[in-house]
């Protein structure tokens, strides 16, 4: 498609702009009485809200309003906040996550697993369970991790 310009004497894209709205500065030849202000604009419509809205707005300020909000959320978990005193996070996530492998490999164990069972459910293990394992039946926790599945292996026999 190939559009002619109105003026053909004239370069660019210009005589395409001539009749749009403007941002001042960089396409009008008429030199504004507020150059680089804000534009004003003014609406010539009504723009009064219909009969049956009702705009409710809180006249409290939004960092106030933040705080107090933060502070019920934190009075309504109060459970959470006494037992997070009494220990961190990170404790009770190993806690809860020692409790299932433990239970998980003691179940594969009755079951009659074999041997082989038993190493891959060591190599699940991270090595921080791995060395809990082994300081709880009082063996040494240094080394890598095939060497804490080895010495595991050796002392469940």
């Amino acid at each position: 498609m190939v559009i002619d310009a109105p003026n053909s004497s004239s370069s660019g894209a210009s005589p395409f702009l001539a009749n749009l709205p403007s941002r001042g500065l960089f396409s009008s030849t008429v030199v504004s009485s507020n150059p680089g202000g804000m534009r004003v604009y003014v609406c010539d419509h009504d723009t009064s809200p219909p009969e049956g809205q009702h705009i409710k707005t809180n006249q409290q300020n939004i960092l106030i309003r933040s705080l107090t909000l933060k502070k019920q959320r934190g009075d309504s978990s109060s459970k959470d906040a006494l037992d997070g005193a009494r220990k961190r996070n990170a404790e009770r996530v190993l806690e809860r996550a020692s409790a299932k492998k433990t239970n998980n490999q003691v179940n594969s164990r009755q079951e009659g697993s074999n041997s082989q069972t038993t190493t891959r459910d060591f190599h699940n293990l991270t090595v921080e369970r791995l060395r809990a394992l082994l300081k709880s039946k009082g063996l040494s926790t240094k080394g890598k991790k095939e060497e804490l599945i080895t010495r595991l292996k050796d002392a469940t026999g």
